[in-house]
């Protein structure tokens, strides 16, 4: 059983320990080691392990391992080289990594501590990764419900409160109202965070609530039947603003709007280019008759190939059906030039498009599909080779 410096005091970077054991593994292709004593806190409870030195070893994993008999713990330090039984070496933590885990995991447990007393949902799901972390609840909230979560859960950091962390015995655990009441094999650790929760957790934590800094709600969705919440913690929360408010100060540089007024800014901008986007479709739509008009008569010419240098995909669409409609054969509408290509759009109602697609990846190469009635791609040639390709179909 190896001592945690971790859990009797969170501070602790740096500490010696002797090495118990160092063992190979052929499938990592690193050392498993084990101290007498360790602040390393392992990959537990959602959250990352420690970074960090033993010597000069970088330790590239910490796991736990729970005998299934005695439920005593074992940490074990991952390293590249092997470390000699028997010999003391000096283990120093990554500060700025595990601080920020504590940072992100202290401020989890408030706010799950206030959505269980004000909502008793439970915390199904606890995520804390390199960028992301997560909370998965039982049941649904809506933002403005977690607004009002967030605003208090940095009211206790404002308090800047000491954090509890007991062991309490059999009897004083049974008798204890604390989140995560599961079948725990040996050792309960508690941790409580007076006034806002109080739950059983194996990880480190701040000393006191003002180390967290700002507790920030990113999102929320739906997931399996309850929600997902998205949060950042500490230095995470800042970096997160200065990003957004990089973002938003850009924005309205180009908007010519003040930052609170972007959303307005773009609302404005949307609606303007829907406005655009019509005259545009009318315009099209105009040039396209004009231009069946001057197209051969469908009694003169089988199929029609109009070809146009830009227009969008459902006029394009929209006139070729049109041109099915007047000529007996099939109806081509060529977007693009002679130079970089065309995309195609060809309906017929009376002949199968869908064979000529293969008649055309034949001939010219082309890309593209379809049904019966009609097929679209892109193909590689000339206007006027296309249309006296297709006269001869």
């Amino acid at each position: 059983m190896t001592r945690k410096l971790y859990d009797e005091d969170a501070r602790l970077l740096e500490f010696d320990g002797t090495v118990v054991s160092c063992v190979y593994d052929e499938k990592k292709q690193c050392c498993g080691v084990v101290l007498d004593q360790t602040a390393f806190s392992p990959e537990e409870g959602g959250q990352m392990p420690d970074r960090g030195f033993l010597g000069e070893e970088p330790v590239i994993d910490v796991r736990l391992q729970k005998d299934p008999v005695t439920f005593e713990e074992t940490v074990i330090h991952m390293v590249r080289q092997p470390l000699e039984p028997g010999s003391v070496v000096h283990g120093r933590i990554d500060r700025a990594h595990r601080f920020d885990q504590m940072q992100q995991h202290s401020g989890e447990h408030i706010v799950s501590g206030l959505v269980n007393r004000y909502y008793q949902y439970n915390n199904v799901g606890f995520h804390l990764g390199a960028e992301e972390v997560t909370l998965d609840f039982d049941g649904t909230l809506t933002l403005e419900q977690l607004r009002a979560i967030e605003a208090e859960a940095n009211q206790a950091v404002k308090e800047n409160f000491p954090v509890k962390i007991s062991f309490p015995d059999a009897s004083a655990l049974a008798s204890l109202n604390y989140r995560s009441k599961i079948d725990i094999k040996g050792a309960v650790r508690i941790v409580e965070f007076p006034g806002y929760d109080i739950c059983a957790c194996c990880a480190p934590h701040v000393q006191r609530t003002g180390e967290i800094g700002l507790i920030k709600i990113t999102g929320v969705q739906s997931h399996r039947g309850g929600v997902r919440v998205n949060i950042l913690c500490g230095d995470r929360a800042i970096a997160d603003y200065t990003r957004k408010q990089d973002s938003v100060s850009s924005i309205s540089v180009q908007l010519s709007s003040r930052p609170e007024l972007v959303a307005d800014a773009v609302e404005k901008l949307r609606e303007g280019n829907a406005k655009l986007k019509e005259q545009i479709c009318s315009l099209q739509a105009a040039l396209m008759q004009e231009k069946m008009a001057s197209l051969p008569a469908p009694g003169e010419n089988r199929h029609a190939v109009l070809t146009v240098r830009e227009l969008d995909a459902i006029a394009a669409r929209n006139t070729a059906n049109q041109l099915a409609g007047l000529y007996e054969g099939f109806g081509t509408v060529l977007v693009g030039n002679d130079e970089q290509g065309y995309r195609y759009v060809i309906a017929s109602r009376n002949l199968d498009c869908k064979a000529l697609a293969a008649e055309l990846r034949s001939s010219f190469k082309a890309k593209g599909g379809g049904s019966r009635e009609m097929i679209q791609g892109t193909i590689y040639t000339t206007g006027k080779e296309f249309s006296k390709w297709i006269q001869n179909r």
